[in-house]
């Protein structure tokens, strides 16, 4: 207010220094005679004796000014009168703009946000959640952990404070936050965070990060600090301490037969920016709704939305149904072959974010012998037209991916271990693998020598409903023949149109594709730990570090192991192990990495197709989200706190 004053005291001060020089202007004017005069002569010299008489360093009075127009003519007073309306016009827009300039809208606290999700919650538990994007969403905003991802990727301090690394990188000294409370009231302590690890490396509890921690100790050393003790050195480490803390008094009575059982998988207490306020069920039981309400003990930056409701939704057509409708105001989000079926692009902020994820088809080569076969996988591989994939399908918004681990993020596969379009290679590979592609009616027709082996396979055929024409293994005998066919699996309502180019590409080349639909909330139990496919269409979400052990070393195959390729190669296992261990040399690490690369590339235990972006979609009302990348899609959270839905003006100097 002061500052205000002083601009206004400094414009009076300039108005004071320039109307004194107006009127001598005037008066030199009408001594020139630039004027026309009243021909009352002694009037005009009156007239102009009172300019003159007015000193250059004072204001005249109003009688004064009164007299200026005595000695005007009709087209004089037209000039001064516009010369005024341009004068006053001008002082209005100079008004209007400084307002606009420094008038800004800031966050106000207030509002509800809805977003929508495709799936339903199951078990919000740090223990569990990973398996599941719904649950870690909500995992996400509840509870909180000792380092956690920003908006841009980072990897930033959250229950802890600081950290020091000792020991060659085997130790890891952690300064935890003090005040910190749960939410039902309780101080949060290093007991907690060390019974949640111990959770974690039970095995009768089952935690899918049980595996990640394996050699790894905790122990407390005083109240405010916690020590992590490695095996082995893991240049990675701290990225896995993300994981939500627990409160021990809640649920160190829990036994591990129940805990998946437990209410607080549904109503959890956690010490996070939200926490649970309500759930909404159906009277089929399926939790429609689940509520959030803002933590006012959270001990970071409060945040301004009051109120975070999420909407269950069967599928994503369902979910962009209601986003259409104004039913929602964000969706989780979008598949790429629905972004076109999106309404009111104008009023929507189309957010897509890097995500360390790679897509490709996993070959599981004990379900289907055909893919056991080196030959067969480099031909299903050179048959995938991924140009038009990559710009047509998914409309040039994705990465072209060639091996496991990122190109931007570390290495990048040779180009002659890159396999680009090349039809006749795949059908000559195929052709040396002892297939043959019989187009069954030509054969008939055309050749009498082969037309027993047509005859045979035509029946097979029909004996099993299957097309005759493509590729069959030849066998000693006819009725052995076996057809060439893939069923290739893919998550229900994600990915289709892939899978539909992907089936459009092998069968150009003679090959049966299959495709099928699996059920989002089967996913985990039947694709990944099950191994329940022949080829799968899988996005795995490989972090920001170019660290890939939890997905392909031999220790991660079956169970809830993510090794989904059944790769096992006890060379690379070792590479892999010492890649993980070199903290200190970049360059080491580099090498190591490649010749992994390179001998996956060469085996090609999965078709590498593309890294995809991360469609988030919010209405325009919120603001405040400034996310660029996320490491899973729980971290479009990352900056919750800086959303926003209401606004207060204010000038701003």
């Amino acid at each position: 207010m002061d500052l205000l004053l002083q601009k206004f005291k400094l414009f009076i001060k300039g108005v004071r220094k320039s109307l004194p020089p107006f009127f001598v202007i005037v008066g030199k004017i009408l001594g020139k005679g630039w004027f026309s005069a009243s021909p009352d002569s002694a009037r005009l010299q009156a007239d102009k004796n009172l300019v003159y008489s007015l000193a250059p360093t004072k204001i005249p009075k109003q009688e004064q000014l009164r007299h200026l127009s005595k000695f005007l003519n009709p087209r004089e007073k037209l000039i001064l009168k516009t010369a005024s309306l341009v004068l006053f016009l001008s002082l209005v827009y100079l008004g209007v703009r400084f307002y606009q300039q420094h008038l800004v809208l800031l966050p106000r606290a207030g509002g509800t946000y809805v977003e929508g999700v495709v799936g339903y919650p199951q078990v919000i538990n740090p223990l569990y959640a990973s398996n599941r994007d719904v649950d870690a969403d909500l995992s996400r905003l509840v509870y909180s952990s000792l380092f956690r991802y920003d908006e841009s990727g980072r990897l930033i301090t959250d229950l802890a404070t600081a950290w020091k690394i000792e020991d060659g990188g085997k130790s890891y000294l952690i300064t935890l936050r003090e005040g910190v409370k749960w939410h039902s009231g309780e101080d949060l302590s290093a007991e907690d965070i060390i019974f949640t690890f111990n959770l974690i490396k039970d095995p009768e509890f089952r935690s899918p990060l049980r595996s990640s921690l394996n050699g790894v100790a905790l122990e407390k050393v005083d109240e405010q600090t916690i020590k992590f003790t490695l095996a082995e050195p893991y240049a990675d480490f701290l990225s896995l301490l993300t994981f939500g803390i627990l409160p021990q008094n809640a649920w160190e009575m829990i036994l591990p037969e129940a805990a998946a059982l437990s209410e607080l998988n549904l109503k959890p207490i956690g010490s996070g920016p939200y926490k649970f306020e309500a759930l909404i069920k159906s009277k089929g039981g399926e939790i429609k709704e689940y509520h959030l309400v803002a933590n006012p003990e959270y001990y970071g930056v409060h945040p301004y939305i009051e109120k975070i409701i999420f909407k269950f939704f069967p599928d994503y057509i369902e979910l962009v149904r209601a986003l259409n409708g104004n039913e929602i105001d964000g969706a989780s989000y979008i598949p790429d072959d629905l972004k076109k079926d999106l309404l009111a692009k104008h009023s929507l902020f189309i957010h897509n974010l890097r995500l360390p994820q790679i897509d490709a088809i996993f070959f599981n080569q004990e379900k289907n012998k055909a893919l056991s076969d080196l030959k067969v996988r480099q031909a299903l591989a050179y048959a995938i037209d991924r140009d038009r994939l990559l710009n047509e399908v998914l409309s040039g918004e994705v990465q072209r991916a060639d091996g496991p681990i990122l190109a931007i993020d570390f290495v990048s596969i040779p180009d002659n271990l890159k396999y680009n379009l090349d039809r006749a290679k795949a059908e000559q590979l195929l052709d040396e693998a002892g297939f043959k592609r019989f187009d069954v009616s030509a054969e008939i027709i055309n050749s009498s020598e082969r037309a027993p082996e047509a005859n045979a396979i035509i029946a097979y055929a029909s004996s099993t409903q299957m097309e005759a024409s493509g590729y069959w293994r030849v066998a000693s005998s006819a009725q052995n023949y076996q057809p060439l066919t893939i069923k290739l699996s893919v998550p229900e309502n994600s990915r289709s149109d892939v899978a539909e180019s992907i089936k459009r590409d092998w069968e150009a080349v003679g090959v049966k594709v299959v495709i099928n639909k699996v059920a989002t909330d089967t996913l985990s139990a039947n694709m990944i730990a099950g191994h329940n496919f022949e080829a799968f269409l899988y996005g795995q979400v490989v972090g920001l570090d170019p660290d890939v052990a939890p997905f392909w070393h031999s220790s991660q195959i079956g169970g809830k192991g993510l090794n989904l390729a059944g790769y096992n190669n006890s060379a690379m296992d070792t590479l892999l192990t010492e890649a993980r261990q070199s903290t200190d040399n970049f360059d080491l690490r580099f090498e190591k990495y490649k010749t992994f690369q390179e001998s996956v590339a060469t085996a090609l235990p999965a078709i590498f197709l593309y890294s995809p972006s991360y469609t988030y979609v919010q209405a325009k009302k919120l603001r405040g989200f400034n996310g660029l990348a996320i490491s899973e899609p729980s971290d479009r959270f990352a900056g919750i706190s800086n959303w926003y839905l209401k606004t207060k003006k204010r000038l701003a100097w």
